[in-house]
């Protein structure tokens, strides 16, 4: 009767450890589909948009080169408004970057924004003197100033998506640490009942020589008389 309940015992611990098992391992399965959501979401349409301003940044500029170039003289009129709008939605680009929730509280933000000013003052003095109709000027004022100014912003918006790519590799680190050591405590888990098994042979195993040496070496188990 007694090993009746205990086997009848062991069925139920046994069922509620698997459906424990199962709860946990759906709630964690839902926990990292969220955090890799997030993930996906944070870092993937940030990625897009610096890949976006520098396609754009590079646009502008070599447009400025095509402008300023003096064998370029007589197509360069109807390239202005092209550059001037071409440099309006990379700083439309720019203030939306700007506020993404992976930038927005590091110092990137403040270094782009700093390089991304000084590009834009210098785009429009390039352009002013483009439209006076001073290209050897403009030409100059590319080589020494723009370029320059352009490197310094590239510059900058290459370290954001550096920054953006490694808090993607650290938070992607993060979460196969915890799948691991969540693995493990289910594995733990779930195979309680071999280590019950495991632990009462060794409890058996121990009896067992306990007993065969009370048998066979008796005086191991006998205390010394005192001598009177």
């Amino acid at each position: 009767m007694q090993f009746g309940r205990l086997r009848f015992v062991l069925i139920l611990a046994l069922l509620a450890s698997n459906l424990l098992v199962g709860v946990l391992s759906l709630l964690f399965l839902r926990s990292m589909e969220q955090r890799y959501a997030q993930l996906f979401d944070r870092s993937v349409p940030l990625i897009n948009n610096l890949r976006t301003l520098t396609r754009e940044l590079s646009g502008v500029q070599r447009l400025a080169r095509r402008i300023s170039d003096p064998k370029n003289e007589t197509a360069w009129a109807p390239l202005l408004q092209q550059m001037d709008d071409a440099s309006n939605s990379a700083k439309t680009h720019a203030i939306e970057i700007s506020v993404m929730e992976s930038l927005k509280d590091s110092r990137h933000v403040a270094t782009m924004a700093r390089f991304g000013r000084e590009y834009d003052e210098k785009v429009d003095q390039f352009l002013a003197l483009a439209h006076a109709g001073k290209i050897p000027e403009s030409n100059q004022f590319n080589v020494d100033v723009l370029r320059l100014a352009y490197d310094r912003y590239m510059d900058a918006v290459d370290d954001a998506a550096n920054y953006v790519e490694r808090e993607g590799i650290d938070l992607r680190a993060r979460y196969a640490q915890d799948s691991r050591l969540f693995g493990g405590f289910l594995l733990a888990a779930a195979g309680w009942p071999l280590l019950a098994a495991a632990g009462l042979v060794v409890v058996m195993a121990l009896l067992v020589i306990g007993l065969f040496a009370a048998v066979f070496f008796p005086r191991l188990f006998t205390s010394k008389q005192p001598v009177a």
